[in-house]
């Protein structure tokens, strides 16, 4: 259970008056940083927040959303992000945007901090781990909460695309072409989101009969700009014998630096092997080699994530009341991905 404890409990723990704690959430600027700081982190691991519903009273909304992502390294965060603003100014909402970096503690202050009353609600691209969850639940509590991902023990809604489906349209499309060497390439498979499109990944290619697996998982420390030279290690080094003839990559960004390694390794794309992605990032269609993927449409996420979130506010869903929305990815192919080499002779 969640707000065991009260205000008077806090300000005990603190060594502070019941006054100083109530201008701490508040924000007021007669008291110091330091002792704000310590009282919001006392009331974080305790999982204590005001009541907004009576503040709000006082203080009216603040008609403003905080978007919490974990970074900004990948282009689909930016569009995604862009999509969510421009639903939320289509409904009269300001956003505040924050940065988790990934990071359980930075994403526990920085949903503390917009539960205190910076926002009247939050969507988020949250971190994948069982604190995380416990976090969001807690806060889901005081204010709305809307997830775009979906995980077992979430007591949030969320909007979500069915990653399942969209590893099979690639798998179909791919073994229609005549593939039977198709390899996986992704991040380690510590994510939940990396450990849901594998099971994916080989649950489809034992339905379609297809006995090749080979899943290439990059380093955890991969320098974000050289992923490239991991990858052409793993897939295309002389001493790997079998090598794929179309890779699955986790990602556009993955896709587009497997598209680089195989070049700098001698091998062209389709020719030698077929690539594709997963996301339609906007470059996709403008890389190299145009890039085969799934189209997870960013605005249309956010638009929905908006309305459910909307709902939240207007009380026509209970804190409860879980509504899970999941929305179905389109394939694109496009000349990254042909029919096998030897099939071509």
């Amino acid at each position: 259970m969640t707000n065991r404890i009260s205000i008077d409990d806090i300000a005990k723990i603190a060594g502070v008056s019941r006054g100083t704690v109530s201008r701490a959430f508040n924000e007021r600027s007669d008291i110091s940083k330091k002792t704000r700081a310590k009282i919001l982190e006392i009331s974080r691991k305790h999982n204590y927040f005001p009541n907004n519903s009576a503040r709000g009273l006082a203080k009216g909304k603040t008609e403003c959303i905080g978007i919490v992502v974990p970074d900004l390294r990948n282009p689909f965060m930016p569009e995604m992000i862009t999509a969510i603003e421009k639903a939320a100014k289509k409904h009269g909402f300001s956003a505040l945007l924050s940065i988790s970096d990934g990071n359980d503690e930075t994403q526990s202050k920085i949903l503390t901090r917009m539960a205190f009353g910076q926002v009247d609600g939050i969507i988020t691209t949250p971190c994948e781990t069982a604190e995380s969850i416990r976090m969001l639940n807690s806060v889901n509590t005081k204010i709305p909460v809307v997830c775009l991902k979906n995980f077992d023990g979430l007591r949030c809604s969320s909007v979500s695309y069915n990653d399942r489906i969209g590893v099979q349209q690639l798998l179909e499309h791919l073994v229609g072409l005549g593939h039977m060497r198709i390899a996986f390439v992704s991040p380690p498979e510590s994510q939940w989101t990396v450990s849901a499109r594998y099971a994916a990944y080989d649950e489809i290619l034992d339905s379609l009969k297809i006995k090749y697996r080979k899943n290439y998982e990059l380093p955890p420390d991969s320098n974000p700009t050289d992923i490239w030279k991991n990858v052409g290690k793993l897939i295309f080094d002389s001493s790997n014998r079998n090598i794929p003839t179309a890779i699955l990559a986790f990602d556009d960004i993955i896709a587009v630096h497997v598209m680089k390694a195989a070049e700098a390794y001698g091998k062209k794309v389709p020719h030698d092997v077929s690539v594709a992605g997963f996301d339609n990032i906007s470059f996709s269609a403008i890389s190299s080699v145009p890039l085969t993927t799934v189209c997870v449409n960013r605005e249309r996420l956010g638009e929905t994530a908006m309305e459910l979130l909307l709902r939240r506010l207007k009380d026509e869903i209970k804190s409860e009341e879980l509504h899970h929305i999941v929305l179905i990815p389109e394939l694109v192919v496009r000349s990254s991905t042909a029919a096998p080499h030897v099939l071509r002779k």
